[in-house]
This record gives structure tokens, sequence and C-alpha cells, in this order.
């Protein structure tokens, strides 16, 4: 239960980071920046096992870079969701985003014994 809600909160405190270490992310509201990771947290809680389950075959044949893809495309549509308050110059900024993510997720996971 730790670890969900240490995932959560890092997904949360990643969005409003990554305008400041990515050139091409830009946030308008601090409170739309946290609504967007919330948002993001849910979506990774919700959503992202169901679309790692069903592409477990094609995430084989591609080295993990599908699900990095899968979560840009997860974060340009919940960025779509609200608008004027975090801004992404091109869809790229996305997966670099995806990537500092799920870094910071990677990280959380290794604290706390989960990763596989």
């Amino acid at each position: 239960m730790v670890g969900i809600l240490l995932r959560f909160g890092v997904t949360v405190a990643a969005v409003p980071l990554c305008e400041i270490f990515l050139e091409g992310v830009h946030l308008q509201t601090m409170e739309g920046a946290l609504l967007l990771g919330a948002i993001l947290g849910v979506i990774y809680m919700v959503l992202r096992p169901l679309t790692r389950l069903i592409l477990t075959v094609f995430n084989f044949c591609t080295l993990g870079l599908l699900n990095v893809a899968v979560d840009a495309w997860l974060i340009w549509t919940a960025v779509g969701l609200i608008e004027n308050s975090v801004v992404l110059d091109n869809f790229w900024w996305a997966l670099a985003m995806a990537f500092v993510i799920n870094g910071a997720r990677l990280l959380i996971d290794l604290l706390t014994g989960r990763a596989k």
C-alpha cells in the first residue's frame, strides 16, 4: 500500500519537475500541473497494467520501447484533457516526460523492493 502511494506521489511531483528539466514542457498553472499529475497517477494505476497486458507480445519484440511510447501517448492524452495548464511543444516532449516519470517510478520501485 505504501508503494502505491509513493508511486502516485512521485507521478504527481514529477510533472512540475519535468518543466524544470525539459525545455519543451511549459506549465501555465501549478494547480493544473498537479491535477495533471494526479490524473496520470490514476491512469497509470488503472489503464497502464491493462495496456501492458495487451501489448506483452509486441513489447517483447520492441525490447520495452512500446511501453514508453504508450506512456507518452497517455501523457499526451492527459495533457489534452486539461487545457491551459500544461503545454507540450510536440509529442517528443511527451516521450521525454514519459522517460522522466518512468525513471522516477522505477527509483521508487527499487527503494520499496517492488522492482522485478
